[in-house]
């Protein structure tokens, strides 16, 4: 009989959560198509781009709201329970609200766990490719990335870069230099190069002129980068910290660490995003008090607008602390913790009143 009454809360909150999700899901898409229409006619972007890059993106986009999706889902369907009177049979049959709690809260274990397979498994890759070709169609080929890095083409030059860590540093450059036959004149290796007092230098470099019957390598520690190129074309190989598995997230934090670059932002959404499935957890344990609790007279369309209330307040605290983290440079693992411990604090208040009753 428990497994029975167990599996039957399973399937109402799988499919209201699923409901949820889908309605989210049609708000998103709609909102980041609007967004992108703007850029239409950019290069190669056209209306086929849009909506390709709108679609690759929705699953990372989703991810960032499933705290907020699965506390809707729980609260939506352990309300549909509690206006036909059922939770009120299960309770009379001998069901507790503990054993209500411990139902809600194992389906929420497998939903999230479905849920962050998708989100950092999935949702990086699409993300990223999304990503990669946006920005090709819009460069029209002036900048390419590829699996090895990025290219691009300036004048009579190409240029290789293996990495772009930010605006203002990139790693392993490789540029080509033709003339104006293409013939190749010379070839430049720089281990870094960083903009410092708004002129590009070169670090660690090897120079390789091409004569007609021999070349010629130099080294310099450091070379003036004389060839001029925009900024924005920077943009195609900066990779979002979403756009990032957390493994990569974590390596990345550490360089720039490293290299005595701003880290805050990197550190706090990958901590941020180790806390999301517990954050999920902690919205589902606000739900069961919710209905059976402090609102379990109200009305179906309060109850939805207080979980909506609860879910952006979740969101404003995680952002504020998120830009304090690196503005002040609060420590990132207590910023990303500290939205999801203030939440259970709240839950466990409420849930031991409803079992006290």
């Amino acid at each position: 009989m428990i497994k029975i009454l167990e599996r039957y809360i399973a399937k109402t909150i799988i499919l209201t959560t699923g409901l949820v999700a889908l309605i989210v899901m049609s708000v998103l898409f709609l909102m980041s198509l609007l967004g992108e229409v703007k850029s239409i006619g950019e290069g190669d972007y056209g209306l086929r781009e849009v909506i390709f890059y709108v679609l690759l993106r929705l699953p990372s986009e989703l991810y960032h709201f499933s705290p907020l999706l699965i506390l809707l889902g729980s609260i939506i369907g352990l309300s549909i329970l509690s206006s036909y009177r059922e939770l009120s049979v299960m309770r009379s049959s001998g069901f507790s609200v503990r054993k209500i709690m411990m139902s809600v809260l194992s389906i929420a274990l497998l939903l999230i766990l479905c849920i962050s397979f998708v989100g950092e498994w999935l949702g990086p890759r699409l993300s990223y490719e999304a990503v990669v070709r946006k920005e090709n169609a819009k460069n029209s080929g002036q900048a390419v990335v590829t699996a090895a890095g990025i290219w691009l083409h300036i004048e009579n030059n190409f240029i290789h870069v293996r990495q772009i860590v930010d605006r203002q540093l990139l790693n392993g450059v490789t540029r080509y230099q033709f003339d104006d036959n293409h013939h190749l004149k010379a070839a430049y290796y720089a281990e870094k190069l960083s903009l410092q007092n708004n002129h590009w230098r070169m670090s660690d470099v090897v120079k390789t002129t091409f004569y007609h019957q021999h070349t010629k390598s130099t080294s310099y520690p450091e070379l003036e980068w004389d060839l001029k190129f925009n900024a924005n074309l920077l943009n195609i190989g900066l990779i979002d910290p979403s756009e990032m598995s957390l493994f990569k997230l974590a390596k990345f934090a550490h360089y720039l660490q490293q290299n005595e670059l701003q880290a805050s932002e990197y550190q706090f959404n990958f901590w941020q995003r180790v806390f999301q499935p517990v954050a999920s957890l902690v919205m589902i344990f606000l739900a069961i008090p919710f209905v059976l609790g402090a609102f379990s007279t109200s009305a179906m369309g309060l109850r939805i607008i207080i979980g909506i209330l609860t879910g952006f307040a979740f969101f404003i605290l995680n952002a504020m602390l998120g830009q304090l983290c690196v503005v002040y440079q609060i420590p990132a693992i207590l910023a990303a913790l500290l939205p999801p411990v203030i939440f259970a604090a709240f839950g466990v208040i409420l849930s031991n009143k409803l079992i006290r009753r």
